[in-house]
């Protein structure tokens, strides 16, 4: 049976066996091995004698070892600085920031890292305001320290100031199958609103190294501070796109959506967008998971397409109807 036909456990299963041989190029052995999220990634929790870390191997056939190491170099920098909670990059024995690696599973050859565990909770669905303050002082903060940083050796990450960030565009090269014409030629019409109101953004704000996927189940309630995880999207983007990216799970409370502004506003100023643009903008990071949805190999996630489309159908049948975005 092949890896994309399995059952979820089943895929996990395939992805610990790895373990073992990713740890020993740390010189870790583990008392206890857990999966806590499989999907794009499959990251686990280790368990050992020096502590606890989260081992992640990256799934997604786009993230080459180049830009693994600058993701994990941006991490290093972070944790000099200190002024953030973030996961600490661990290093192999050889002094490597990330590992190479085959998954037979799926004929892929891809890469592993290894971090210093953050306790804690995650924010979730149901943050406080006090909780989402914070969250937009991060967005600014992680913002203010990108402004000077450069990669260092061959590291690099893409450009991303664009409705599908770096993703391979699946949505134009041709009607997917489970999606009808009228819904297709709605995705294709909210692509290039999107991407039009990115290239005017760009005319007129430099590109900066963002997070690109600040939503409230990256945040760590960790004692009396949050944390920021899972940096594997980030890329040279534009500042509205952490806000919009954020704000897209807010929306359902859009008093939500404030509290996060004014924490960001605390540090820096809010980017210049008009109302109609942010509507836009949001909609666009709905057509962003569309596109990944359908390129997704975790069970779980292939058998949660058809009520997602079910959910895009709406939401794009409301942002046409009315100009503004809700998570119907």
């Amino acid at each position: 049976m092949e890896y994309r036909d399995l059952d979820q456990d089943s895929q996990i299963a395939e992805v610990h066996k790895l373990v073992p041989s990713l740890l020993a190029k740390y010189g870790i052995t583990a008392k206890s091995v857990e999966n806590v999220n499989h999907s794009y990634n499959s990251t686990f929790k280790i368990e050992s004698a020096s502590g606890d870390y989260a081992l992640r191997v990256n799934l997604g056939v786009s993230r080459q070892v180049n830009q693994v190491l600058a993701e994990m170099q941006w991490l290093e920098v972070l944790a000099e600085e200190g002024s953030l909670l973030t996961p600490v990059p661990v290093r192999t024995l050889d002094n490597e920031l990330c590992v190479s690696t085959r998954f037979d599973a799926l004929d892929l050859d891809t890469t592993a890292v290894l971090a210093k565990w953050i306790p804690g909770e995650e924010v979730g669905d149901d943050p406080s305001a006090d909780q989402l303050y914070e969250v937009g002082r991060n967005i600014a903060k992680l913002q203010l320290i990108s402004k000077d940083f450069t990669f260092e050796g061959n590291a690099y990450r893409p450009t991303i100031n664009r409705t599908l960030l770096d993703a391979e565009d699946n949505l134009r090269r041709g009607q997917p199958e489970l999606i009808d014409d009228k819904l297709y030629g709605q995705i294709l019409e909210g692509l290039s609103l999107c991407d039009s109101v990115y290239s005017r953004i760009s005319e007129r704000e430099d590109l900066l190294l963002i997070h690109a996927d600040l939503h409230t189940f990256n945040f760590i309630q960790s004692d009396k501070r949050l944390g920021v995880i899972d940096f594997d999207d980030c890329g040279l983007g534009l500042p509205i796109q952490d806000l919009v990216i954020n704000n897209y799970y807010l929306r359902e409370d859009r008093q939500r959506e404030e509290y996060v502004k004014a924490g960001y506003s605390s540090l820096l100023e809010l980017p210049k967008v008009s109302p109609e643009d942010y509507e836009v903008l949001l909609m666009g990071r709905l057509l962003l998971l569309l596109g990944t949805v359908l390129e997704m190999t975790a069970a779980d996630d292939v058998a949660a397409i058809p009520g997602f489309l079910i959910k895009v159908r709406h939401r794009l049948n409301h942002f046409f109807d009315t100009g503004e975005f809700s998570l119907i």
